[in-house]
């Protein structure tokens, strides 16, 4: 019953950390649905995004994103 406390307890620790990984996660897939990629194929970025927390959002915002030039 211990152990259970303990995990309740880690996960509502962790738990902003969850919420802005998801939520980064869903604003780079939507991101790369609508606008598309510069470099990579969309499905790569979409892995990245997923399974390299949070540096894999990041990367896709700096390096993924299709400029915009005027």
């Amino acid at each position: 019953m211990e152990g259970f406390v303990v995990t309740r307890e880690l996960v509502l620790m962790l738990m902003p950390l969850i919420i802005l990984q998801v939520g980064m996660f869903v604003y780079c897939a939507s991101k790369i649905y609508w606008e598309g990629v510069e470099n990579l194929n969309g499905w790569i970025w979409i892995l990245i995004c997923l399974f390299v927390n949070l540096v894999g959002p990041i990367a896709f915002l700096i390096a993924g994103r299709k400029r915009e030039y005027r």
